[in-house]
């Protein structure tokens, strides 16, 4: 009912019955609700003025409860086939409770029991909305931009996050294949939350760890695809993550001053059978980090391995000997 229609009911009505209701409603209220509203309900009853209150955040559990049901209903298809579960009006609305969801999550402190629960919270929504760029979940083709979150910015929070109470090979090791492998938004590429990753990785020794991680993952990959057959459709995926792997560990080597060892590794590894590809790959990262020395020392190695660019890269490459003035140069 409305406020006023509740204010008619209570002017006319008895005081037992008036006690009888009140009590029976605060019984309704969650443990949570009570604690909160107990300074309030206080006050109003000793005739003082109820303080304002900052936004009420919901208890953990319940919260908890409710992400989790909604990540099962999402993966089930019910936010957007035919279902009896999701109402049809409430499908369109995923994207409010996911908005909230992130809201509530980012509150969570650090010294909080439930910080490490929030941020495991927070990374299963990151991989839902992951999935939902590459099946329909969800009645948009870009979730990303539908939660109003771009890509890298919400892959950011999820490693501030991780990383708050510092670091271990687990996290980074969680966090090494979320940058490089599941679905992208429209407006996003891998090498973003490759780049957001580098930049969270704050020490020399964590940069060595995230590269012997990144290292196993690839060698995990690999020995898969040692058991598969040429056309298996498990191929291009595998493929795909070693190559984003070793972009990556060619990034931090790039991070560390180190890029020497990044390339050798990146051209040993890369599943890509055309050298002229993976040497472009190669050249576009060393653009991302905004090495211009390195790049012409990349290109050169390129030559040296007897690799013919393309047309493009190597009228790129004598431009960059033009505004750069001179051809000398450490090699690689």
């Amino acid at each position: 009912m409305k406020v006023q229609e509740l204010r008619n009911l209570l002017k006319d009505a008895e005081r037992e019955n008036l006690e009888k209701a009140f009590v029976e409603c605060y019984k309704q209220l969650r443990k949570g609700q009570k604690e909160e509203g107990d300074p309030v309900l206080i006050a109003l009853l000793e005739g003082k003025a109820a303080q304002a209150k900052a936004e009420a955040s919901m208890d953990f559990e319940t919260l908890a409860q409710q992400i989790t049901e909604f990540i099962d209903n999402a993966h089930a298809g019910n936010y957007f086939a035919p279902n009896r579960i999701i109402p049809k009006s409430q499908r369109p609305k995923w994207r409010f409770m996911v908005k909230n969801f992130i809201k509530e999550l980012s509150k969570v402190p650090l010294e909080s029991a439930d910080y490490e629960r929030s941020v495991k919270l927070l990374t299963d929504l990151y991989a839902l909305i992951c999935v939902a760029c590459n099946y329909y979940l969800f009645s948009t083709e870009d979730a990303f931009r539908s939660i109003g979150w771009g890509q890298r910015d919400f892959f950011t929070l999820v490693m501030t996050r991780t990383f708050a109470d510092g670091y271990s090979r687990e996290k980074i090791a969680r966090l090494l294949s979320y940058a490089v492998s599941g679905g992208l938004s429209r407006e996003s590429l891998h090498v973003e939350q490759e780049m957001a990753l580098v930049g969270g990785l704050k020490t020399s020794d964590v940069k060595y760890m995230a590269i012997e991680e990144a290292q196993k993952q690839v060698q995990e990959k690999e020995n898969k695809l040692a058991g598969l057959k040429k056309y298996d459709s498990k191929r291009y995926e595998l493929e795909e993550a070693v190559d984003e792997l070793c972009g990556l560990i060619f990034l931090i080597t790039i991070a560390l001053g180190e890029p020497e060892k990044g390339v050798e590794y990146y051209f040993k590894h890369s599943k890509e059978s055309d050298k002229e590809i993976t040497l472009y790959r190669v050249l576009r990262l060393a653009d991302w980090m905004d090495e211009e020395e390195l790049w012409l020392e990349v290109y050169k190695y390129g030559l040296a391995k007897k690799i013919k660019p393309r047309d493009r890269l190597r009228e790129e490459y004598e431009r960059r000997l033009r505004e750069r003035g001179t051809e000398t140069g450490k090699s690689i």
